[in-house]
């Protein structure tokens, strides 16, 4: 049995992304491509309808552009993850979000798909409190704040459910016809 070359494995992942990129698209997820052709993709540029902090009074946005950059070497190592940046400005108000508006991700396993990876990414612009991590802080400022407000009932500052990007929304199934012979 011959062994897949990294070229397989990466085609063979980008088709797999995008079939559960197409799994959370709806009215809260939204995206376009930016390179490549379908399923084929390893860019997008991501729209993302959820309330989020964007400054410590806090202020909010319910509307984020974020740009999602796979790559050439992924998915053949951990140090190969997507690359997620917010394009809006200003940035969120968040521990796991760097000042220049690139995500902290934290550790990427080759198993996440590329539609678990935005999801995780969402919830960090939820506030999700089993998702933030105050302890790998890409922003100082913001995760002080964040440990000071924690108990004060703000978190999540979005309760939308979120869509599995492993199940497809709509199944489309091949009708078989019965024929009737009318004599």
């Amino acid at each position: 049995m011959a062994t897949a070359t990294p070229q397989e494995i990466r085609k063979k992942r980008l088709k797999n992304d995008y079939k559960q990129m197409c799994n959370i698209q709806g009215a809260m997820i939204q995206w376009i491509t930016l390179n490549g052709e379908p399923p084929y993709v390893d860019s997008y540029e991501v729209t993302i309808k959820v309330r989020s902090i964007i400054d410590s009074k806090p202020s909010y946005r319910h509307t984020h552009l974020v740009r999602i950059v796979l790559p050439e070497n992924y998915p053949n190592s951990s140090s190969s993850g997507p690359q997620a940046k917010m394009v809006t400005k200003p940035q969120p108000f968040h521990p796991n979000w760097y000042l220049d508006g690139r995500w902290c991700h934290g550790y990427w396993a080759v198993s996440e798909g590329l539609g678990e990876y935005v999801i995780r990414m969402i919830r960090t612009l939820q506030f999700d409190k089993e998702i933030t991590n105050p302890d790998s802080s890409a922003n100082s400022a913001a995760e002080s704040w964040y440990r000071a407000n924690v108990s004060k009932n703000l978190f999540p500052c979005d309760q939308q459910i979120l869509p599995d990007p492993t199940k497809a929304r709509f199944e489309i199934h091949d009708v078989q016809r019965k024929k009737f012979i009318i004599s």
